[in-house]
């Protein structure tokens, strides 16, 4: 419902504008030897009174096309000719004919349709760049990963998707050589367009003229998902994923499997990495050992077959629950061959893991060599975490680590999109002089931002506020601003009130500021809540903290 005016919009938009030639003028124009862009071909082809039942026909050539084109190019011609006939625009029907004459021999017939597709990829590239705010525009599926094709892609995974900036699109999930996959979206409002006015006009038709349901109401129903919908009835392996994928999200899960099953057996990578995540979620609320077992191991099955199909993603889930144990302790170690795929693959995430592994040293080896070597590289991907999973490496007194200018240049490109932990790791870094000259005024000036930037985020405030009170550097301690974001968290937050973590930083603020009787009854209330709770990890801590505090102390550490 709320695609059907932004769709009305276009439709009142396009009728502002200069009419397009007509489709068949431009054909006899390209019959008589002129140029004509693929871009007024297109335009002209979406404006034909015809267009519908071309688009029809359009989709069935090239979908037999595409069955076809790796093992019966001889059958090609035939059927690149029909497409052509029906839209000359098609790059699917010009690569078609372009493979028929080079099996053929017969090259210079071939050079034509060669710069026809050259020509029409260059038009859908200008349109676009295949982001989602910014898909490349495709007349039908076939055309999408026929383009995808003739860029040396390999279309492992589809699914159908519904926005503002176009209303039907296709992501393909595509995989060039050995390296990762990539997602390209394709624009498909023309073909949604065309099938429903050719839906909406039959079903008028059907209905006669005198009833209530006229054009107008036909259309608000027509929606992309009821295209979807027809897709999926005709073992569109898209379709059948989108479908797939929303009655998961809506707790349908054997439906959703069903779909995802019949999407899986046309090698259809995305569906069976939702299946994986489907019988993940089954396995994780299973009531018995039986039934949880079954669906761990059709977990397995189905990221094996979308690792089989290159899927780095996969490696690394799959990775993720041998590490956790789900197959067994005895299986742990083989969760680190996948996550050293997928790390090759450059799958981001997986390479932060290792990068923990390393550091942590668990399942193999501790080296910080490696382990830093693999922050770097996951940082550089762009992982947001490794950036400040690695800034805290650096910080990590025992690790004594060298400093590097890059953690300072990441962080700041994460501060710039307002992201406060990044710029409490700044103030960290500058405090200590780690990868930049040490200064307090910029470390201050960072954890300010911090707070101003995350006022009611706990974790922030109360590492700011530690900081700056307990801090051994005497330029870097801000005792009554410490207090004051203390107390306003504090006074607001009633979760906060319940850590004993959060209780301790108040308490040392007041302390630090000379009101030790308030320290006192505050650090007195963080043992009650840490009794309660059970927390013996902190216990010691806090009762060394209160009789500081009962003797007049404040505290005093080596942070950050």
């Amino acid at each position: 419902m709320r695609l059907l005016p932004m769709i009305l919009t276009i439709l009142l938009f396009l009728g502002c504008q200069a009419a397009p030639p007509e489709y068949g003028a431009l054909t006899e124009r390209l019959e008589a030897g002129e140029e004509v862009a693929p871009s007024a071909l297109r335009e002209a082809f979406l404006a034909a009174p015809d267009r519908s039942a071309r688009m029809r026909r359009l989709t069935d050539l090239e979908s037999q096309a595409l069955a076809l084109v790796e093992d019966e190019p001889l059958k090609l011609g035939s059927i690149g000719t029909a497409i052509l006939d029906t839209y000359y625009g098609s790059l699917a029907g010009h690569y078609v004919l372009a493979r028929f004459y080079q099996h053929l021999s017969t090259p210079a017939a071939a050079v034509l349709h060669e710069q026809w597709v050259e020509r029409i990829q260059q038009d859908i590239e200008n349109q676009g760049d295949g982001s989602a705010e910014r898909p490349l525009p495709a007349m039908t599926p076939v055309e999408a990963r026929m383009y995808a094709i003739t860029k040396g892609w390999t279309p492992l995974g589809a699914i159908y998707h519904s926005s503002d900036e176009a209303p039907f699109s296709l992501v393909l999930h595509l995989r060039k050589d050995a390296a990762a996959l990539t997602n390209v979206h394709f624009d498909l409002t023309g073909l949604y367009l065309s099938m429903r006015q050719e839906l909406v006009a039959a079903a008028s038709a059907a209905a006669g003229e005198g009833d209530a349901n006229d054009e107008a109401t036909l259309r608000e129903q027509f929606t992309p998902f009821t295209l979807i919908g027809l897709l999926a009835r005709q073992n569109d392996s898209a379709a059948q994923t989108a479908i797939g994928a929303f009655l998961a999200s809506h707790d349908r899960l054997e439906d959703a499997i069903k779909y995802l099953r019949d999407a899986s057996r046309t090698g259809n990578m995305l569906a069976n990495s939702l299946l994986a995540r489907i019988y993940w979620e089954q396995a994780r609320t299973a009531s018995d050992d039986e039934e949880r077992e079954y669906a761990l191991n059709q977990v397995m099955e189905n990221y094996l077959h979308a690792i089989a199909l290159g899927s780095a993603d996969a490696m690394y889930a799959l990775g993720v629950l041998y590490l956790n144990g789900h197959y067994g302790e005895d299986n742990k170690d083989s969760g680190v061959p996948l996550l050293h795929q997928a790390n090759e693959l450059g799958q981001s995430d997986a390479t932060m893991f290792l990068a923990h592994l390393h550091y942590a040293g668990e399942v193999v080896d501790r080296d910080l060599d490696i382990a830093r070597e693999h922050y770097v590289r996951a940082a550089e991907l762009g992982n947001a975490f490794a950036r400040k999973s690695y800034a805290r490496f650096l910080l990590d007194r025992e690790a004594d680590q060298q400093g590097d200018p890059r953690a300072i240049e990441w962080l700041q490109q994460l501060a710039e999109a307002g992201e406060a932990e990044s710029m409490t790791l700044l103030g960290n870094l500058h405090a200590r002089g780690i990868g930049t000259e040490p200064s307090a005024r910029r470390a201050v000036a960072w954890f300010k931002r911090a707070v101003k930037a995350a006022p009611d985020d706990p974790n922030i405030v109360n590492e700011v506020a530690w900081t700056l009170t307990v801090t051994d550097q005497r330029g870097l301690r801000r005792h009554a601003y410490a207090r004051q974001i203390m107390d306003r968290m504090m006074e607001r937050n009633d979760e906060a009130r319940s850590r004993p973590e959060y209780l301790d930083t108040w308490a040392a603020t007041y302390a630090a500021t000379g009101n030790f009787r308030r320290a006192v009854t505050l650090q007195e209330q963080a043992l009650d809540v840490a009794v309660a709770a059970d927390r013996e990890d902190v216990l010691e801590i806090l009762k060394e903290h209160l009789e500081a505090f009962q003797a007049g102390e404040t505290i005093s550490e080596a942070v950050p």
